[in-house]
């Protein structure tokens, strides 16, 4: 490759790292224009392009990249995640396996593209809890933490579904990690006191909100399910 057309997707690529997605896009499309046979161009400027929230034609230049390279493993991803931020869930499930089948045949996952794996597992399991799939949601967050356990976020949500299924020691069980590698983790800890209240455990839950209190003295949400634990007759917690 040219050494002058080199540095201008650096340059650009390294625009896009510091947030000025814009002017690295602009390096990128004339960087495009020299090397139109290039998978890697397209496929950054598909991410720039998502970035903007210009997904059609982000969908456009994964499937450039793509169409150049047909075992790009991250362009499936990107277009996979690109489609399911669209709502085109069945389009973005037929990605991500396509990603995935190659993965398996190549085992070339880089960290980078292991955290958008798992991130897009993430993605899918809450468009499961919204329509109360919990089974489905339960096994996507499991398959996020299997390639990323030291996501706390995922781990908590995946707690949040044993709630939703009443199996609340799994739930506990899920949280507790969590908490302990975090232990000021407040939604976790709001998670793990109902996971206890649900079971008939108030006293654990009140204990463990009052302690969230301790560090968080102002948090409303955690003063709000203390309030309503703290009831006779509290509804839904």
């Amino acid at each position: 490759m040219d050494p002058e057309l080199r540095e201008k997707i650096k340059k650009g690529n390294a625009l896009f790292d510091q947030g000025k997605v814009n002017e690295g896009l602009m390096l990128l499309i004339e960087a495009r224009e020299k090397a139109p046979d290039f998978p890697d161009i397209h496929n950054q400027l598909g991410l720039m392009y998502c970035m903007l929230g210009s997904y059609k034609m982000a969908v456009n230049a994964f499937r450039k990249a793509l169409e150049l390279n047909t075992n790009y493993i991250e362009a499936h991803l990107n277009l996979s995640i690109t489609f399911n931020e669209m709502g085109r869930y069945t389009e973005a499930v037929t990605e991500y396996e396509k990603a995935m089948k190659l993965e398996q045949v190549e085992g070339r996952l880089t960290s980078g593209m292991k955290a958008k794996l798992a991130n897009a597992h993430k993605e899918l399991g809450i468009n499961y809890l919204e329509i109360e799939e919990f089974e489905n949601a339960k096994q996507e967050f499991r398959k996020a933490l299997k390639i990323a356990p030291q996501y706390l976020d995922i781990r908590t949500l995946l707690g949040s579904t044993y709630i939703k299924m009443q199996k609340y020691d799994e739930a506990i069980a899920e949280i507790e990690k969590v908490i302990g590698i975090n232990p000021q983790y407040i939604d976790a800890r709001i998670k793990l006191a109902v996971a206890h209240y649900r079971k008939g455990d108030k006293d654990t839950a009140n204990n463990i909100l009052k302690e969230t209190l301790d560090f968080a003295p102002d948090n409303e949400k955690v003063k709000a399910f203390l309030k309503l634990s703290s009831k006779e007759h509290p509804g839904e917690l």
